[in-house]
């Protein structure tokens, strides 16, 4: 894969680096005074990425002016990255903190963990067929969209679970206790985090053959003779 394809699928290209570097101040100043005043983690969490908001939306809005479809893909790349550290955040807290429970859910997760996780990979499992119906020679695109809707149906199933016992924390299909032979010999959260890994590798690496091929034909249509 050319370097500079890789290079650009995670340069911030409307935005000039002033603003970036301002940006990223507000978000840290945004992070030592909310630390300070105690707040939780979730709100610490959003006051760091609310200033990046702008930032996205304008490189939404470039990449779709010269990508077209690849603005989605950015998106769908750049949520599902942020909820897979939601993991990360999540396994961190559970095995190296040692925290259990409501004191182990991530950073947004302290929400509601049922809703958060439905919501996210509800808009993955959406929005990856959608690309796939653009980008149909992708075949890592396809390893996201078939493990994305089976991750559908576990977070379907949870969330039945939810709304008719109030009960957070089921087993779903596939962790320890659940519905299918008594699952796998992993608790939820560690299932959850493997099922997020192995939707963000091959996504962003799709995203990334995407944009090499995309450049590839702009790079020959300029060469080629008139």
């Amino acid at each position: 894969m050319h370097a500079g394809s890789i290079t650009r699928a995670f340069a911030i290209h409307s935005v000039p680096p002033r603003i970036v570097a301002v940006t990223a101040l507000v978000s840290v100043a945004g992070l030592t005074f909310t630390s300070l005043l105690g707040w939780p983690l979730w709100r610490i969490a959003v006051t760091m990425l609310i200033p990046w908001c702008a930032v996205l939306t304008q490189e939404t809005i470039w990449t779709y002016r010269h990508y077209g479809w690849l603005a989605l893909f950015y998106v769908l790349v750049v949520t599902q990255t942020g909820h897979f550290f939601e993991h990360v955040a999540q396994m961190i807290q559970m095995h190296i903190l040692g925290l259990t429970g409501a004191n182990a859910q991530g950073v947004i997760g302290t929400l509601d963990i049922e809703w958060v996780h439905f919501i996210f990979n509800t808009w993955v499992a959406i929005a990856a067929p959608i690309l796939l119906w653009r980008f149909r020679r992708n075949g890592w695109l396809w390893a996201v969209t078939i493990l994305s809707l089976w991750h559908e149906i576990e977070h379907i199933t949870i969330m039945a679970a939810f709304l008719t016992t109030g009960k957070v924390g089921t087993p779903g299909l596939l962790s320890r206790g659940g519905l299918l032979g008594g699952g796998l010999p992993l608790v939820r959260a560690d299932l959850h985090f493997l099922y997020n890994l192995v939707e963000t590798v091959p996504l962003v690496v799709a995203f990334m053959y995407e944009l090499y091929l995309y450049d590839g034909y702009r790079r020959r249509y300029a060469t080629s003779p008139a």
